[in-house]
């Protein structure tokens, strides 16, 4: 359970942010430790990750739509369309995502 000095502590950042200053400091403040922060991700891994998972979602969703108008007389191969998809949203993750974290 918190106590009234980690009740007031929020109270204060809560009227603070409401302000728009900054949170005034109390007498001591809990400090985190250095392995709670996350570790920091490369450029290039990060945007693979990002391209990779913006490629199956894209990718899986064109699959799938493509299947279900299959008797559609213009379309008969979902997984060329899903494959497709996959690649053009991969690049297209994958270069916006390592252009913004330069």
């Amino acid at each position: 359970m918190s106590n009234d000095d980690e009740l007031e502590r929020l109270l204060r950042e809560v009227d603070a942010s409401l302000a728009g200053g900054k949170a005034a400091p109390a007498g001591r403040e809990v400090a985190r430790p250095s392995s709670a922060t996350p570790a920091k991700r490369g450029r290039v891994g990060g945007a693979l990750r990002t391209g990779a998972v913006a490629g199956v979602v894209c990718g899986a969703g064109v699959t799938v739509a493509t299947w279900l108008f299959s008797w559609l007389p213009f379309d008969q191969a979902p997984l060329n369309a899903g494959g497709g998809a996959f690649v053009g949203a991969f690049l297209t993750g994958a270069v916006l995502s390592f252009r913004g974290r330069a």
